[in-house]
């Protein structure tokens, strides 16, 4: 499956780290017992009204865009590609391409959208953008409840025709002026292995006002999972899968951070340090 994002018209943002702009440091003198810390260099982005920084072993590089509104022509279409004019942040050069994922499948690159939730424009706002009207209402649901148990499925924009396998990891995490859900996924139409080939990351959140929606993509790997979901006895696998995937889930839930491809503290930190609306 393929998410195209077609940017005609945008405005668009571009940034490399070069060794010019990365800090070096000459260390001149370290005690016998106080070994030297590793450099941790971070990089800000700003565009429109979209800051974040994140460190450089993600990515030294990042593309931000516009991209332009989508609106759903008639309400019986399924709404792929439906969106209102939205902010595109992709890390590039990132450490996604040690994943070695197919570049046709979905959420290949590390992105980050950032969504309107109205327009004082257009009235006809959740008419024209009913899934992402529809989402934000779903994940205000979910954020009202934030302390408890739930096993609902996460609302999920970018939207796209499949729903999601498992959800483990699931954590509440604020940013700077909102709050939302960070999980691992696999999103699918039919029940396949967990593999290194689908794992997501994944952050869906508002702003404290509820004017914005922030969605964060992220491929990841995790250790000891296969590089794909080939399967040899499928009907075997399905007759099984639903305990499966709860074994699944648990021992995802068990591995460290570091025991996946970027460490998820890293992309935790990215998430925390979004500010969405008037800086």
């Amino acid at each position: 499956m393929s998410i195209p994002l077609s940017f005609s018209r945008v405005r668009t943002h571009a940034f490399r780290a070069t060794a010019a702009c990365v800090p070096v440091l000459l260390a001149l003198f370290f005690p016998a017992d106080a070994p030297a810390q590793p450099h941790r260099h971070t990089i800000s982005v700003k565009y429109e009204n979209v800051s974040l920084e994140f460190d450089a072993a993600l990515s030294n590089d990042y593309l931000a865009e516009t991209a332009p509104a989508v609106p759903l022509e008639n309400k019986d279409d399924k709404p792929d590609g439906v969106a209102p004019r939205h902010t595109v942040i992709s890390l590039r050069g990132s450490y996604a391409a040690r994943l070695r994922r197919d570049a046709s499948s979905a959420f290949v690159v590390p992105r980050i959208y950032v969504y309107p939730l109205a327009d004082p424009n257009d009235p006809k706002f959740d008419e024209e953008f009913p899934t992402t009207r529809q989402a934000a209402v779903d994940l205000a649901r979910l954020l009202a409840r934030r302390s408890g148990a739930f096993t609902d499925e996460i609302p999920f924009l970018p939207w796209f025709d499949e729903d999601e396998l498992f959800i483990g990891r699931k954590k509440f995490v604020r940013f700077r002026n909102g709050r939302g859900f960070m999980f691992l996924t696999q999103c699918g139409q039919e029940s396949s292995a967990v593999n290194n080939a689908e794992l997501l990351y994944v952050f869906q959140g508002m702003t404290d006002d509820n004017g914005w929606y922030v969605s964060a993509v992220f491929p990841v790997a995790a250790q000891g999972f296969p590089a794909t979901g080939k399967i040899d006895d499928e009907a075997a696998f399905s007759a099984q899968y639903t305990g499966y995937i709860r074994q699944t889930t648990d021992r995802l839930n068990r591995l460290p951070s570091r025991g996946f491809t970027p460490d998820l503290h890293l992309l935790e930190s990215l998430v925390r340090s979004l500010r969405v609306g008037a800086h």
